[in-house]
């Protein structure tokens, strides 16, 4: 009955994601501008490519070359210099070709992270066959697409960055447990917007990863360099400049991104808390988070250290940590939700094979359901999606702590995880119907 259910709802978010596709490319088709932030981009970009960079971190310039070509609510250009290394090659594109690349060109790793990562978190697998109630492990991965849709609609009608943000998080989880260069490299990359990377280096010194600290440090500190070379060290002091403005502007409330805010500290004042009180509450849930991801991967290390083995929780830790990013930062917004399933898939994988029970259907309904609910409760002065993302994040520590490392290895039904070095196979039990 609840796999049914599921179909269901996977089958009206895909409804409802096809919806959009078609009025995406409608709009393209008519002459208009689609993808809302994408215009700081796509003029960025353009800036860089014909070397009048020096306009981009210059609010005052910035703000008159974004009239121009929209109306509205402006967008600052707050990226790192070293993001226009991969702005440049959109720099003599059409804006429609340009964002056409832009949104969709991303979404092919994305979709092979997630079914990369949801195999190797055994979704689907276990199951008997001969059971009555079996289900085949294609009508799993169709649902695994289809919750990843809102998340990825939200994003794709910002014309922002969270898909980009998403494939470097995802492919840190992939490379995770054997590349630990590689995965330094997505790590380092991920600084292109430096929030989402705030848990990252608590979560690598804890588990003891020192060669993925120096691969990420070393592909930060030679992008800084190459940014240099290439244009100059003063546009770091612009950027510098131009960030510590939008700190002060978001600091002091900034009413138009209240109906897209994840956070405490943005999302409590939408609600009418006073910013003190909100700050305060952002501090706690930063102290929170992160004492819950330093515990969980030093546990990961002390297993290994004494085992030699995985506990079969590196993907509930790592779901941890996508989820902790987005409360732990004071500035997350819901196109950045993409990176969200890498925290979906344990779960998924889990409660295929074993059913849901109330409390984890219930907060994953709401993470689904939060990018569209979010900009109607905050009417409301309800921080929904906060709420939403709270709840997830303690149902995935609840499921954490009650997989105790010795109840998976000791329960006869598992296989060898499939971090296990020796074998790489997945861990599943074999189900009973």
């Amino acid at each position: 009955m609840q796999k049914t259910l599921l179909l269901l709802f996977a089958t009206c978010l895909a409804t409802q994601a096809g919806a959009n596709l078609i009025k995406y490319f409608h709009e393209l088709s008519d002459g208009s501008r689609f993808g809302g932030d994408f215009i700081s981009f796509w003029n960025a970009a353009h800036r860089v490519r014909h070397g009048e960079f020096t306009a981009i971190y210059d609010p005052e310039t910035w703000q008159r070359i974004l009239s121009t070509n929209t109306t509205g609510i402006l967008s600052w250009f707050v990226y790192p210099p070293f993001t226009l290394f991969g702005l440049w090659p959109l720099g003599d594109a059409t804006y429609n070709e340009a964002v056409l690349a832009w949104s969709l060109v991303p979404l092919a790793f994305y979709f092979a992270l997630i079914a990369l990562l949801a195999k190797r978190s055994g979704l689907g697998a276990g199951a008997n066959p001969a059971c009555e109630n079996h289900w085949p492990r294609m009508q799993a991965y169709a649902v695994l697409v289809a919750f990843s849709l809102p998340f990825l609609s939200a994003n794709l009608f910002s014309g922002q960055t969270g898909t980009l943000i998403a494939v470097l998080f995802l492919g840190a989880a992939y490379f995770w447990p054997t590349r630990p260069v590689l995965t330094g490299i997505c790590i380092g990359l991920l600084a292109i917007k430096p929030q989402m990377g705030l848990l990252m280096p608590f979560a690598l010194i804890a588990s003891g990863q020192w060669r993925v600290v120096a691969a990420a440090a070393t592909t930060v500190l030679s992008l800084i360099v190459l940014s240099m070379i290439w244009l100059g060290a003063a546009i770091w002091t612009d950027y510098l400049r131009m960030s510590q403005l939008f700190g002060h502007f978001i600091g002091r409330g900034y009413n138009q991104i209240q109906q897209l805010a994840l956070g405490p500290y943005v999302s409590l004042q939408g609600a009418g808390m006073p910013a003190a009180l909100a700050g305060l509450l952002q501090v706690v849930v930063i102290v929170a988070v992160l004492t819950v991801i330093t515990r969980g991967f030093s546990r990961w290390k002390s297993n290994k250290q004494e085992t030699g083995k995985e506990d079969g929780r590196l993907d509930l830790r790592l779901a941890l940590l996508a989820a902790g990013t987005l409360l732990a930062t004071p500035y997350s917004l819901s196109y950045d939700t993409p990176l969200l399933m890498l925290s979906v898939i344990p779960l998924l994988a889990r409660n295929w094979r074993d059913g849901w029970d109330g409390i984890e259907l219930a907060s994953v309904t709401a993470l689904l359901i939060m990018p569209y609910a979010q900009p109607v409760a905050v009417g409301s002065h309800v921080p929904f999606a906060f709420l939403a993302l709270l709840l997830w994040f303690g149902v995935l520590y609840r499921r954490f702590q009650k997989e105790a490392p010795a109840g998976w290895l000791a329960h006869p039904g598992y296989k060898k995880h499939p971090f296990y070095p020796e074998d790489g196979r997945n861990l599943a039990p074999s189900a009973n119907s």
